[in-house]
């Protein structure tokens, strides 16, 4: 029967419309449910708000009347006293004590508290005051002597008038005629006004007390004009609003037009030193309630509102004080939960009750969603299971159908593509244990993001012993971040940083219970199918290596690479000057026929100097001497600074010397270590590249007292092109010649054709290591 003929009943479209009501009928019940009540609550919770926001402002409203009549009835004594001291104090101003004034004063201050003080003056300069001391009163007379000296003369009285003691202090050029309540009281007076003069407030420092002056001009039976003056404290009434019950968390205050507090809950630290009762203004970070009210104030005058601070409501209302002063505004405000708590309470009630229908429409729609939901995580479950099996099938396909798949002789770069593919690594490798048991060489490495292959890294145990370890204890290692661990933190500084990565899984391979390579994968990200292609690619891996070290015996092993006893020249451009004792032997001119010539170039020679100046000069430094040392250490001819390339010359003789090419890749690894190890401690990039080539040059003394040594020709033109041309920072690249001088000696992977000018193309190669 053809395909297009079978019909798979799960999937046919009545099946599918009957489950999907199956899943959606019970949800769209409860939906409509929640939908239904959420409704109700919503309409009864708007009413019944509304009736608690229009009760608040009825109560806020009471409340207002309230607080402005005792502030009328707070300042009341003001405008008694003046009405009184019109008809009373008629008689002239002197240094005579006015018993009247001080009588009417001590009566004042002993039954009205808000009262702090008395002034009398006239417009001779006469002053005299009456305020409290203590349980007694305190009577001053500006007093002035006959050379013109001012002084204060204090006397101190009980409430009878009786004399108990005195006292004097000086008053340098005060003048009560200039004071705000004398020249106000005049000025109003001359205008025709008989009404109170208002002082704004003001702190009064020998009392403690933030005070407001009411004064009214009178003319006395002399034909002088007197200032009659009562001061009234406020700080009573920042204890009387302080103290009022607005709602049950609600607030009052008074300011005047500009924001500057007159009493409140603001001046509960006007006892305190330091303290500025006169340049207390509302907060708008502290108190925005009370800003915006005044401010809805100045636009709209006064009334009840609604401001929202906070993310809550709060109910105000504003209204000016004309009788105490005609700049004072009074604010109160409570937040709308004071007022409304019962239709919180009753919409937590209804709430509570919808959650119960809710939640019982839901149990019976869950009881017929769940075992659909079951079913489909179960199909979701088992087709991941068959995708990765028919993944891993397909790995397992494209493994086996490889030629030479077991052959080391072969590259398999299936191995890492298949690794990285099927885990998410960023990048996957394989590392082979060479002979000595101390070096790791990477056979194969695969990066998804540039999906390229490398090759030839090679990492030694000195500089990652906790790794090696690990690898003769048979132990995987697995970490989110290696930098953090100190088993890893140097692999990641070498190698993991060029890629970016963090995360490390680090397996053996083991044969016979002894290591033979690794396989790492950097930063992967499918945990649940690393393990069985890990499993796949090791048993593989391990037969290839397991084969290739049954060929690595002793006896077909290469032969030491040869060295012979030769000082290296550092000749002038070098690191050092040259030697100029007898012994020195001189190198004739002439063309040399095949000399091994390395070129090592830092491509990048600025990427050292970005941070601190003397650091970079120090790694600099650093790096040189080691490489000093490699040199001289591996018997190299000489060594030549130029720039930032470094030439080195691995022998120089008209006879061909076998040895000097393989010292001088042997000293190419050597350096090739040392710089990317010094790099990596720094959090440097490689940014060096080595070429090497074995042909003709010319060689001479130049130059006269003194001479310089110098060659010059083809061998260091290509290898200064195989410099400038390798793939990546970090990589030895060796001209065809040179790698038939060394290839029984060191691990190379071809690079390619390269094309020399004046020459035509020739292949060249990547030197990974040694055998």
């Amino acid at each position: 029967m053809p395909s297009v003929e079978i019909v798979d009943p799960a999937s046919s479209p009545e099946n599918s419309r009957r489950q999907l009501f199956q899943i959606l009928g019970p949800i769209i019940g409860v939906l409509l449910v929640i939908a239904t009540i959420s409704l109700v609550s919503i309409h009864n919770y708007r009413i019944t708000r509304q009736g608690a926001i229009s009760l608040s402002n009825d109560l806020l409203t009471s409340q207002q009347r309230y607080v402005t009549q005792e502030v009328n009835e707070y300042l009341a004594p003001a405008s008694g006293s003046a009405v009184i001291a019109q008809d009373m104090l008629r008689s002239p101003v002197s240094d005579a004590t006015p018993e009247t004034f001080m009588l009417y004063g001590r009566s004042m201050l002993a039954h009205v508290p808000q009262v702090d003080s008395f002034y009398l003056a006239n417009d001779q300069g006469q002053f005299w005051m009456v305020t409290r001391r203590g349980d007694h009163y305190e009577e001053t007379h500006l007093h002035k002597d006959p050379a013109g000296a001012q002084s204060y003369q204090h006397m101190i009285v009980d409430r009878d008038g009786k004399l108990l003691f005195t006292d004097a202090d000086h008053a340098t050029d005060y003048d009560p005629r200039v004071r705000p309540w004398y020249m106000g009281a005049v000025k109003r007076a001359k205008q025709g006004g008989n009404d109170l003069y208002w002082t704004d407030p003001y702190p009064y420092i020998s009392t403690h007390q933030f005070i407001i002056t009411a004064s009214v001009a009178l003319t006395t039976n002399d034909g002088h004009r007197a200032v009659f003056a009562i001061s009234i404290s406020l700080n009573r009434l920042t204890e009387f609003l302080d103290s009022l019950q607005v709602g049950k968390s609600g607030r009052a205050v008074i300011v005047d037009m500009h924001g500057r507090v007159i009493a409140g809950r603001n001046m509960v630290d006007m006892n305190k030193p330091g303290f500025d009762p006169g340049n207390v203004h509302l907060d708008p970070q502290t108190q925005p309630v009370f800003t915006r009210a005044l401010n809805v104030f100045r636009v709209k005058g006064a009334g009840a509102g609604l401001v929202q601070s906070k993310n809550r409501n709060y109910v105000t209302i504003a209204s000016g004080l004309p009788f105490a002063h005609r700049h004072w505004v009074l604010l109160l405000n409570a937040p709308e939960s004071d007022f409304a708590d019962f239709a919180s309470v009753a919409r937590k009630q209804n709430v509570l009750f919808s959650l119960l229908v809710v939640g019982l429409a839901s149990l019976l729609a869950l009881g017929l969603v769940i075992q659909g939901r079951r079913m489909e995580r179960l199909r979701k479950r088992i087709g991941l299971m068959r995708e990765s099996v028919r993944a891993e099938n397909a790995s397992l396909l494209r493994l086996a159908g490889t030629p030479d798949l077991l052959d080391p002789a072969h590259d398999v770069p299936i191995l890492t593509e298949s690794l990285a593919e099927r885990t998410g690594a960023r990048r996957a490798s394989i590392w082979r244990l060479l002979p000595d048991g101390k070096r790791l060489l990477c056979e194969d490495s695969f990066e998804m993001g540039r999906d390229a292959h490398s090759t030839g890294m090679e990492i030694t145990e000195r500089e990652h012993a906790a790794l090696f370890d690990l690898m003769r204890e048979g132990h995987t290692l697995d970490v989110p971040d290696a930098s953090a661990d100190e088993r890893s933190k140097s692999f990641q500084q070498l190698v993991m940083r060029t890629v970016d990565a963090h995360g490390l899984v680090f397996h053996p391979l083991m044969s016979n219970h002894k290591p033979i390579g690794v396989i790492i994968l950097e930063d992967p990200t499918q945990a649940d199918a690393m393990e069985h292609i890990i499993a796949i690619v090791s048993s593989v891996v391990v037969l290839r290596f397991a084969h290739s070290h049954d060929h690595d015996t002793p006896e077909s092993a290469p032969a030491a690479i040869p060295y012979h006893e030769q000082a290296t020249r550092f000749d002038e451009g070098f690191l050092i000057n040259p030697g100029q004792s007898p012994d020195d032997e001189v190198v004739p001119a002439g063309l040399y026929a095949q000399v091994p010539v390395m070129v090592v170039v830092f491509s990048d020679p600025h990427s050292m100097a970005r941070g601190d100046v003397l650091q970079s000069l120090e790694l600099i430094t650093s790096l040189s001497v080691q490489i000093q040392k490699i040199a001289r250490d591996a018997g190299l001819f000489s060594m030549q600074v130029i720039s930032n390339r470094l030439v080195f010359l691995g022998g120089c003789s008209q006879e061909p010397d076998p040895g000097a090419a393989l010292r001088l890749a042997d000293a190419a690894v050597s350096i090739r270590e040392a710089c990317l190890t010094s790099l990596a401690r720094a959090d440097i990039d490689p940014v060096f590249r080595i070429g090497m080539d074995v042909g003709p040059v010319m060689a001479s003394l130049l130059g006269a007292e003194p001479s310089v040594f110098n060659v010059w020709g083809e061998a260091i033109n290509v290898a200064d092109l195989l410099a400038d041309s390798t793939p990546d920072g970090g990589t030895i690249q060796v001209s065809e010649q040179a790698y038939l001088s060394l290839r029984e000696y060191f691990l190379f992977r071809p690079r390619g054709m390269f094309y020399i000018p004046s020459s035509g193309i020739t292949r060249s190669f990547i030197l990974a290591g040694r055998r």
